[in-house]
């Protein structure tokens, strides 16, 4: 098949079956999961040609194969998932090495906004505030690099920056195209390499607080805010000691790396808000909880003799279950689905308490 007759990228249509196509390997990883039936590796990435890029899934492919050779593509599918559309590589595919041929490829940026980012769009164009600078040194492939990083927030969420090489500025308002969407840690992140351009730009919003309705999170955005009432805290829930050393949690009153070290006091509540759109577990910290229990920071020592674990637990049944709160924080992707690290609760004012009673009202009606 000569290079004329090959599909480009940029034609592609969801429910094609048996293509033939030649592209370069953009990127390529795996990932294992397991099931029933034990565990399977499956690999995943994009091809690129002169006209744009798509993602592929494949559940097998050559071990010769690596990022950036190009290759034909025998036998393949295409088919839409979570809007995407996306190239399928299976048993009966062929993916065939083209040895020393190179490619240019176009690449082709959707413009999202925070919430709506994932992984399914890899390369995206965005806009936001520049937040939280530092750097630091670090040293790849033999040479040393500056690593900038931070936050980058627009009026739907925030989301973690990296750039390596380029400076960020804080309070910076930009635009980033071709920006990378990864995810570690059970975190979405976005990072800016040799290729990425950052451009200053005057927002088309304001960033304010952002409350989302439930129903509307897509992934594990951070710098959100829910609003909504706390039912079925968890038995686990109470006063915690950890070592002073090491943070370790400790199940009794020594650590078994330091022993010598003091322990210190530390919270920990996980609960459900539901705000009639849609349920969240949400998991929370001493700096969070202490102002809800009306207790002092200083205070909250082991010399405190009024602190003990009958009363912090009684306190908390009384101050959360039940009860409307607006909750911020950063959302985290674990195996059993998103919850929310807290930064900030507050009970819900009168007259907030009422525009969301409102709210529920018209959902029902």
């Amino acid at each position: 098949m000569s290079e004329e007759e090959f599909p480009q990228i940029s034609d592609l249509e969801p429910g094609k079956q048996n293509l033939g196509l030649k592209a370069k390997i953009v990127s390529l990883q795996q990932r294992k999961i397991k099931n029933d039936k034990g565990e399977t590796v499956y690999f995943y990435g994009i091809l690129g040609d002169r006209t744009g890029t798509v993602s592929f899934t494949a559940w097998a492919f050559p071990a010769t194969i690596q990022a950036g050779d190009v290759v034909e593509i025998k036998n393949c599918s295409t088919k839409e998932y979570n809007n995407v559309n996306r190239v399928y590589i299976d048993a009966r595919t062929e993916v065939i090495l083209r040895p020393g041929e190179e490619m240019e490829v176009k690449r082709t940026f959707k413009e999202l906004k925070i919430k709506d980012l994932t992984t399914s769009n890899p390369y995206v164009s965005i806009e936001g505030r520049i937040s939280g600078v530092r750097e630091k040194e670090m040293e790849r492939n033999g040479e040393k690099l500056q690593l900038f990083y931070g936050d980058l927030e627009d009026d739907t969420g925030k989301i973690r920056l990296s750039s390596f090489g380029k400076p960020l500025k804080e309070g910076e308002t930009v635009r980033i195209e071709g920006a990378k969407v990864s995810e570690y840690n059970g975190r979405l992140r976005l990072t800016i390499n040799d290729k990425t351009r950052v451009l200053p730009t005057k927002l088309p919003f304001e960033i304010t607080e952002r409350i989302l309705n439930i129903v509307d999170i897509n992934g594990p955005l951070g710098g959100i805010t829910v609003q909504g009432f706390a039912v079925n805290m968890g038995q686990k829930s109470g006063l915690v000691m950890r070592c002073s050393e090491c943070n370790q949690k400790l199940d009794d009153l020594r650590c078994p790396d330091h022993p010598e070290a003091p322990f210190v006091y530390d919270l920990f509540a996980y609960f459900t808000v539901d705000d009639g759109t849609g349920h969240l577990q949400c998991t929370g910290g001493k700096f969070p909880l202490l102002p809800l229990l009306g207790i002092k920071a200083e205070e909250f020592v082991p010399s405190n003799k009024s602190i003990s674990r009958r009363g912090i637990l009684t306190l908390l049944e009384e101050r959360i279950p039940g009860r409307p709160f607006i909750i911020g924080g950063d959302l985290v992707k674990s195996q059993v689905g998103l919850s929310m690290r807290i930064r900030e609760i507050r009970p819900m004012d009168e007259e907030f308490l009422k525009k969301f009673s409102r709210m529920l009202e018209a959902d029902f009606q």
